[in-house]
């Protein structure tokens, strides 16, 4: 079995130190640093190429990514980083994540294009005032490759220990039995549809009714098909008990629209417009109370 981890993850993984110290606040949002990237590889050249592929293997470990750019005429690799604030106040360690980040980009590029060495530059971009600033540094392919293979040596050691729990999983989920004797009418057949929605990678959206085991019916497939699938995670979602009080709530509204004086109460049969008024408004200010308190409407227990 190979084990699959992108650079970003490995770096952090590996080459995560310091302490807890969180000062160095507000970072740009997602979209902020989606933009910084743009503003800066648009400066570049017609012949620079940004987001480049690049993938790697060490023994059992594939290591994947996408470096920012790349410069062919200058050989240069580049990791940008987009901050706010002052430059200077970036700590020690988050430099050190940014050029492990680098490094590690620089040795998948000089091993898929033979290169033997590569110039590698991490820069900063401010969101606020769109300045730049560069690092650049030269490496040798071999201490590219040092730097890389101490990485992944570190990261093997807990890697295995997770490829041998997903063996024994596996292997588990591959002989693991349906719990009862024998299936509901529909269920095997939702079993069934389920199982081959998550293999093909597709969306199901089935309705059934209550006392078929829908829950069964579909985390069964669901893990049968994790072993198959190599899936780590499986989300069930079910409703909770505020969302059947809110759909209590819906019905009385909606009963109140069509019918708000002869619904709820004998009270309201009075032939008078005011009172029938006031007598709805008391019943549906106690219905909602009981709402609140989660107790059933004193009207419909009569």
């Amino acid at each position: 079995m190979s084990y699959v981890i992108a650079v970003r993850a490995l770096c952090e993984f590996t080459a995560k130190t310091g302490d807890l110290d969180l000062r160095f606040t507000p970072s740009p949002s997602g979209q902020e640093g989606i933009t910084g990237h743009g503003i800066v590889t648009s400066k570049r050249g017609a012949h620079y190429q940004a987001e480049v592929a690049l993938s790697g293997a060490y023994q059992e470990l594939i290591v994947r990514g996408r470096a920012d750019g790349f410069d062919p005429a200058a050989k240069q690799l580049e990791e940008i980083k987009t901050y706010r604030g002052c430059l200077e106040a970036i700590p020690n360690h988050h430099r050190q994540l940014h050029w492990a980040q680098a490094k590690i980009y620089g040795w998948l590029l000089c091993d898929q294009s033979g290169l033997p060495g590569l110039n590698v530059a991490v820069t900063y971009f401010n969101v606020d005032s769109a300045k730049e600033t560069s690092f650049p540094g030269y490496f040798s392919a071999e201490q590219l490759w040092d730097f890389f293979k101490c990485q992944c040596t570190s990261f093997l050691a807990w890697a295995r220990q997770e490829l041998a729990h997903r063996s024994a999983r596996d292997a588990a989920l591959n002989t693991l039995r349906f719990p009862h004797a024998e299936f509901r009418a529909g269920q095997r057949d939702l079993a069934v549809a389920v199982y081959k929605s998550i293999c093909k990678e597709r969306k199901l959206l089935a309705q059934a009714p209550t006392g078929i085991g829908k829950t069964l019916a579909t985390l069964f497939p669901a893990l049968k098909a994790a072993a198959t699938k190599r899936l780590d995670n499986i989300y069930f979602l079910t409703a909770k008990t505020t969302g059947r009080l809110y759909r209590r709530w819906q019905l009385f509204n909606r009963a109140q629209r069509r019918n708000p004086c002869g619904c709820w109460s004998s009270r309201l049969e009075t032939k008078s417009a005011n009172i029938r008024t006031k007598s709805a408004m008391a019943i549906r200010a106690r219905l909602r109370q009981d709402f609140m308190t989660g107790c059933q409407p004193r009207e419909l227990r009569r």
